[in-house]
């Protein structure tokens, strides 16, 4: 019993001694968007809709999807289109 009380009045200590770790909610996600004639070779590897970005960007996120910029640079062939968002943060229902 008593084992078990000493248990129950440490745990806290130890959990408040937990070091801070630092979070990085942003990320960015990328597609080949065809644009004008494509060699048949890369037909195959540019055929990914650009729109599929923000599907992808909806479940990596648990909290809800954050747009950010969209970039689009050339490319050969076609162009890449780039996105980068932000998970909303956590808002727990107790506590803080």
């Amino acid at each position: 019993m008593r084992l078990l009380l000493a248990l129950a009045l440490v745990s806290p200590l130890v959990a408040g001694c937990t070091p801070y770790i630092p979070e990085k909610l942003d990320f960015g996600t990328s597609a080949a968007v065809p644009k004008g004639a494509i060699p048949p070779e890369y037909a195959g590897f540019n055929a990914y809709d650009p729109n599929v970005n923000s599907v992808l960007a909806q479940q990596i996120c648990a909290t809800a999807y954050q747009p950010g910029d969209v970039a689009i640079n050339d490319a050969s062939p076609g162009s890449l289109v780039t996105a980068h968002g932000t998970c909303a943060p956590h808002r727990p229902i107790l506590g803080n």
